[in-house]
């Protein structure tokens, strides 16, 4: 379906050129901490995993918890994405033009 300008039912999305740069600033800076906070959650993540096979070794039974790193994975590529949409105005429009 091409896309000629218009949304069903008179909808359009709304783009990042008509946000302030006070609301640009502020989703930069909760781009900056998701991937600050996915980095820690990823790093706490890693010391389970390794604790958790370190004491576990030889015993025939493994349990590793995986979702600290994988929770921690999420926020870092959502934090990316955040900050990506930021910088580049048209990207939300674009990316969303391709579903």
């Amino acid at each position: 379906m091409a896309d000629n300008g218009t949304r069903p039912y008179g909808s359009l999305r709304p783009t990042n050129d008509s946000v302030s740069p006070e609301q640009r600033a502020a989703r930069q800076t909760r781009g900056k901490r998701s991937v600050e906070f996915g980095a820690a959650w990823l790093i706490g993540g890693l010391l389970v995993i390794v604790v958790t096979f370190g004491q576990v070794h030889g015993m025939g039974a493994h349990f590793v918890t995986w979702a600290p790193g994988l929770y921690g994975i999420h926020r870092i590529v959502a934090g990316l994405q955040l900050l990506a949409k930021c910088r580049d105005p048209g990207l939300a429009d674009r990316l969303a033009d391709r579903t």
